[in-house]
C-alpha cells in the first residue's frame, strides 16, 4: 500500500515540474537568455566590434535596454516595447554600421523574446531582413 506522504510528495514533485515547464513557455523568459547571452561576439558574419572600447557601452545599451523591457509588467504594451528599443536605436546612432546593425537584430530579438508577435514597425524593412545579418549568412 501506498503511503500518504509519498503520494503528497508525488503530487508535489509533479506541481514543481509543471510549474517549471510552464514557465519555460512564458514570454519573456527569452529576455533573461537574451541578457546573459555574451554579445557582439565576431562570427563568421559579423566581425565583432569595431574597436575594443565599443564593447562596453554597446554591450551595456542592449543590456540596459533588456532589463528595463523585462521590468515592464505582462502582458507587455507593444507601445512601451517600441518606445524603449527606438531609445536603443537612437543610442548607438554613432557606433559604427556593422555593430548598429547588430544592435538592430538585438532590438527584434528582444521585441520577440518580450512575448510580441508580429513586426516590430522599427525599420523600414522586415524583421526577417533584419535579422537576417548578410547574404550568405
Amino acid at each position: 500500500m501506498v503511503s500518504v506522504r509519498v503520494i503528497a510528495g508525488l503530487l508535489v514533485g509533479s506541481t514543481m515540474l509543471a510549474s517549471c515547464a510552464a514557465k519555460s513557455h512564458e514570454p519573456g523568459n527569452g529576455l533573461n537568455e537574451l541578457f546573459q547571452q555574451s554579445k557582439f561576439v565576431a562570427t563568421a558574419c559579423y566581425t565583432g566590434v569595431d574597436t575594443p572600447e565599443d564593447l562596453r557601452p554597446l554591450t551595456a545599451a542592449v543590456n540596459a535596454t533588456v532589463d528595463d523591457v523585462s521590468k515592464q509588467p505582462e502582458p507587455r504594451d507593444p507601445v512601451q516595447v517600441k518606445h524603449r528599443l527606438v531609445q536603443l536605436v537612437q543610442e548607438v546612432d554613432l557606433f559604427a554600421t556593422e555593430d548598429r546593425d547588430e544592435v538592430y537584430r538585438y532590438a527584434i530579438k528582444i521585441w520577440r523574446a518580450s512575448g510580441m508577435r508580429g513586426e516590430s514597425g522599427l525599420f523600414p524593412k522586415k524583421d526577417a531582413a533584419v535579422l537576417a545579418q548578410m547574404p550568405g549568412c
